[in-house]
């Protein structure tokens, strides 16, 4: 059966010496990994496995120094099994015994501890729980940077209909970090302001209080750091400067963690395992946790459900795509940050064109003004803008009035229904397709607000016209046959 050592040797970490293998501990150690090799793939061996250091084998006693608390966590609540049917095997020897022995960081002290702090921790494969003696160093004292970019904050971010619970959420958060909305998801598509939101958070709260650790990464970068820090391990595992126990250190430190892009966890369990040990000591800290990521958290995959269920634990808010008003506004806030002045039909043909991203529309206006300068002796019109959105986007369309009663029509007279029952309150399956596609096309192709629209559709309110625009373009994704439809529905539109 596995046993966890009842005590530990401590040394002071300015003499502390690496660990010393017996030459039987290490031939067994290498056994043991190959058992193991049968069962688990080699990923796995290679993260958990590879960095701990066999110390001796004494009367059918294997004893293993594993650098942390957490590294015996994952290994102790993931492989244990497998490794109680190795020792069960025989090749340790009769009534044989594993023995962990575990140094452990202290987190979030930077005070030198003298005394070595106890833990329980409870074994699957061993009755009662033993304690185990961890060994604490200083913190690290390197300079912190918060990877926090200046320009992202509040007064730059525009606010609408689109966002406004996320900019609620996330302003509710900055008066009271660490208890308010804990952790906070926020996710949406490309490109629509969900970085400069989360930054803009992380900035207000660094600039009320100073003295708080606010960190932003993306899980890229985490996901780097964290491989980094393991081939670090085994370079020079005895002084663990630049390891894990590094890296785990510094971000449990933390007072805020802004974790952006976080659906690109997907498949890296050892990352995911960091995380998540991460996330439940700033979490049990009142320390505050936000996440971003390009879609809702039903449809992240590969993630698993512990670290999911802790997504969910907080408060979660979407940004859908700005709106035509949001577009025109952003577009103007753009320009101010650029010191650059466009007429105002070219700031109306820009936010009709470009849709689906902020970014693709702060694109557009560098290259217009590029454009301008360079070639056209600093002028801008229509005709500018046209070339460049063409370059961005692929197509642009002059600006041209269509009206909603046009729109109407021609979605009655596609789909075979009558001008009023899509105007009325019937839900038959047919009428209610019709009114849906006709409600997204407004929108598309209109410049009125949402409640504008749902005036032109018998006086329907916003939140009805805005489910019908997301439902449509939810079934767009994958559905072929609708594609086509609206092609040809917009056809019948131009030439009414």
């Amino acid at each position: 059966m596995i046993k966890l050592s009842s005590t530990s040797e401590f040394q002071d970490k300015d003499t502390k010496k690496s660990v010393t293998s017996t030459p039987e501990a290490k031939e067994l150690w290498k056994k043991f990994l190959f058992l193991l090799s049968q069962s688990l793939k080699e990923s796995e061996i290679q993260t958990w496995f590879s960095i701990l250091v066999p110390k001796s084998f004494e009367n059918n006693t294997l004893t293993i120094f594993v650098p942390s608390k957490d590294y015996y966590g994952v290994i102790e609540r993931r492989f244990n099994e497998q490794i109680g049917k190795i020792i069960d095997s025989g090749l340790i020897g009769k009534n044989g015994k594993l023995i962990y022995e575990v140094e452990e960081t202290d987190t979030l002290s930077e005070k030198e501890v003298n005394e070595p702090a106890i833990y329980e921790i409870q074994s699957s494969y061993t009755q009662p729980a033993k304690k185990i003696c961890l060994t604490k160093e200083k913190d690290f004292s390197e300079s912190f940077k918060s990877n926090l970019f200046p320009k992202y904050v509040f007064d730059t971010f525009v606010r609408g209909e689109s966002n406004e619970l996320a900019v609620a959420v996330a302003y509710a958060i900055t008066q009271n970090p660490g208890n308010l909305y804990n952790p906070f998801f926020i996710y949406g598509g490309v490109g629509i302001g969900k970085t400069h939101l989360i930054q803009a958070i992380g900035n207000e709260i660094a600039k009320q209080n100073p003295e708080k650790r606010v960190y932003y990464t993306t899980t890229p970068d985490f996901t780097t750091q964290f491989t980094s820090s393991i081939a670090k391990d085994r370079v020079d595992f005895s002084s663990n400067i630049l390891g894990t126990k590094k890296l785990d250190a510094f971000y449990k430190s933390l007072d805020i963690l802004i974790l952006d892009d976080v659906q690109n966890l997907a498949g890296k369990q050892g990352t995911q395992d960091f995380i998540y040990q991460i996330f439940n000591t700033l979490y049990n800290n009142k320390k505050h946790i936000i996440f971003s990521c390009d879609k809702p958290i039903a449809q992240i995959k590969d993630i698993e459900e512990r670290l999911v269920s802790r997504f969910k634990c907080g408060m979660i808010a979407d940004i859908q795509p700005p709106s035509w008003e949001m577009r025109v506004a952003i577009i103007k806030k753009k320009l101010e940050e650029f010191n650059a002045v466009f007429p105002e039909d070219v700031i109306h043909y820009i936010a009709t064109n470009v849709k689906d991203s902020i970014r693709t529309i702060e694109s557009c206006i560098s290259g217009i003004i590029t454009e301008s300068r360079f070639i056209f002796n600093n002028k801008i019109n229509i005709d500018i803008a046209e070339r460049t959105i063409i370059r961005a986007v692929g197509t642009a369309r002059k600006n041209k009035n269509i009206s909603v009663e046009n729109i109407i029509y021609a979605a009655a007279n596609y789909y075979n229904v009558s001008e009023n029952s899509i105007l009325s309150k019937k839900r038959t399956k047919e009428v209610a397709h019709a009114r849906q596609v006709a409600m997204y096309l407004a929108k598309e192709l209109t410049n009125l607000t949402l409640e504008s629209i749902g005036l032109n559709f018998g006086g329907k309110d916003h939140s009805t016209v805005l489910y019908s625009y997301n439902t449509i373009r939810e079934l767009l994704r994958n559905d072929s046959l609708l594609k086509n439809q609206i092609k040809e529905i917009k056809e019948q539109i131009n030439i009414l």
